[in-house]
């Protein structure tokens, strides 16, 4: 009997252990997946940024000397040349892999979080929570890159802020302390937390209905719309904050008394369509 018994604690004893094994496999690849989101969207990141710089240094200096698109594109290739769209590409590195490393490769992982320790589950609830969370994660790590890369670009036509990089975070540290590195903080978060909110939590929604729905399969086409429809609604829901945070942050210190202010002011002297342009 004692024999018995021992074969049968062994026997148990034995099965157990694939099912240890198989714990430490899914925790191992829990770990792996992070990493893979995080890396995965960094670099999608940075080869979007290096892609759609032109189109962001028109918007900046848009957003700062006004005019018309085809007029600055113009201006910008007259007094710069072909560098002139690519001014503030070393720091909008240092923004997609400070911003979207965070917003984008914690988001899943963020949402995981909530559900299991909130009373949120699916839904735009759970989505904005997770949305707005990796987005001031994100902004309050990464700012110092959003002020150099701004600075960069909103530089006059023909002349040069900063003689690098490098420089200008050292010359914004040095003159300004870490008042000046972080400025435009508050509508920074705003602007992210809303682009998160349209970009993710559309892209997110967009691609459960149409495949709840199984007007699409779960495939290249179907991110493809997503995204476009969350690059739209992104830029409708962004572009007044985005105004604001880009005049703020190419500002001299004391030029406003605030974010605020700084958007009252733009509000008096170009009314509501200065916030889209």
């Amino acid at each position: 009997k004692q024999w018995y018994q021992r074969r049968v604690r062994g026997a148990k004893m034995a099965a157990s252990k694939p099912v240890q094994i198989e714990n430490a496999q899914t925790t191992a690849f829990s770990k792996h997946e992070i990493a893979a989101k995080l890396i995965s969207a960094g670099t999608a990141a940075c080869i979007a940024e290096a892609i759609t710089l032109p189109m962001d240094c028109a918007k900046i200096k848009l957003q700062v000397e006004g005019g018309t698109l085809y007029g600055t594109v113009r201006n910008i290739a007259l007094n710069d040349g072909v560098k002139g769209f690519f001014r503030g590409l070393i720091p909008g590195l240092h923004r997609q892999l400070g911003f979207c490393t965070i917003r984008l490769g914690l988001y899943d992982t963020t949402k995981a979080f909530y559900v299991k320790n909130t009373p949120l589950n699916e839904g735009l609830p759970l989505r904005f929570a997770a949305g707005i969370s990796t987005a001031v994660a994100a902004v309050c790590c990464a700012q110092p890159t959003e002020v150099v890369k701004i600075r960069m670009q909103a530089a006059k036509a023909g002349t040069a802020r900063y003689s690098g990089t490098m420089a200008a975070y050292y010359n914004i540290a040095l003159t300004e302390g870490t008042r000046g590195l972080w400025s435009g903080l508050g509508p920074s978060i705003a602007r992210l937390s809303i682009c998160n909110i349209g970009e993710v939590v559309t892209y997110d929604s967009v691609k459960t209905a149409m495949l709840q729905r199984e007007l699409m399969r779960d495939s290249f086409p179907l991110h493809v719309f997503a995204a476009v429809c969350a690059g739209f609604v992104t830029t409708c829901l962004t572009s007044p904050v985005d105004v604001v945070k880009t005049t703020y942050v190419n500002s001299t210190p004391g030029t406003y008394s605030g974010a605020l202010g700084c958007g009252r002011a733009l509000a008096r002297s170009g009314g509501f369509k200065v916030f889209y342009k």
